[in-house]
């Protein structure tokens, strides 16, 4: 049975473990290893996000207004929160 591997962060310093299903993982996309932890991963995703700024969509699906992050010019589908639950059910 595989190990877990023990790294230090490289932001906090404390020491996270990447389970033998995560090496895995990264061995298979060819990706290097995290060298953060996964809560200062978390933090520095939270910094990429646009928490402010709203703008005013229509649902790609229902045509309802809403209000999400992404611009009208963002490649992304929104869906409004009826119709998402429904795709997924």
């Amino acid at each position: 049975m595989e190990k877990s591997i023990t790294k230090t962060c490289a932001g906090c310093k404390k020491e996270f473990l990447i389970i033998p299903q995560e090496k895995a993982f990264y061995e298979q996309k060819n990706l290097p290893f995290p060298s953060s932890c996964h809560e200062c991963r978390k933090i520095r995703r939270q910094g990429l996000r646009n928490d402010r700024k709203l703008y005013q969509r229509n649902c790609d699906q229902c045509g309802i207004s809403l209000e999400t992050t992404y611009a009208k010019d963002s490649p992304y589908i929104i869906y409004c929160e009826k119709c998402y639950f429904d795709s997924v059910n």
